[in-house]
């Protein structure tokens, strides 16, 4: 094993200043260069048993180097995808209409009066944006029974609210919109 530790340890030395220029050509960041080259001699640490002769070192570790690189532009990439999402995401969240804190107090007091079952089903409706059929799977039921359920949910939290106030109107919880 030390050998191994030690023929590792020369290729390191040996070939990290042609790493890091590859990675710099390609990436012009330093930090990410880095990042290759670090990912990099992790993969050949894991495949050293693979290593060609000393005259193609060079090459395999360009092959392996390419291998890391394309995975960190695919990550950049589901990374950019999230950002975009969660920035539509955020700007969707604006346009949303805005209830005072008294509301917000009233519709939760009306959902604590809800039994249980009723507040795990509106929950699930709007909370987790769950489908009828979502629901049916969640609650093992079918997606007509859990479309029933909800409405009668529904229904009670109206009567709910509007024992306790009109104030409250048209929330998003009150209308029938699945």
């Amino acid at each position: 094993m030390p050998d191994r530790e030690q023929d590792f340890a020369r290729v390191v030395v040996t070939q990290r200043t042609a790493l890091m220029r590859y990675g710099l050509r390609r990436l012009d960041d330093h930090s990410a260069a880095e990042d290759l080259v670090a990912e990099t001699f992790v993969v050949v640490w894991r495949r050293f048993g693979e290593m060609p002769s000393r005259d193609e070192e060079l090459f395999w570790l360009y092959g392996i180097a390419g291998r890391v690189l394309s995975n960190m532009r695919r990550a950049r990439q589901r990374s950019m995808r999230l950002e975009s999402r969660l920035a539509l995401e955020r700007e969707l969240d604006q346009e949303r209409p805005r209830y005072s804190e008294e509301d917000i107090e009233e519709l939760l007091d009306a959902l604590g009066s809800l039994s249980p079952d009723e507040r795990e089903l509106i929950q699930l409706a709007y909370w987790e944006k769950l489908s009828y059929r979502e629901i049916g799977v969640t609650l093992g039921c079918s997606e007509k029974a859990a479309g029933i359920r909800l409405s009668r949910a529904r229904r009670t939290l109206r009567e709910c609210l509007n024992q306790t106030t009109a104030s409250i109107t048209p929330m998003p919880l009150l209308r029938e919109e699945m």
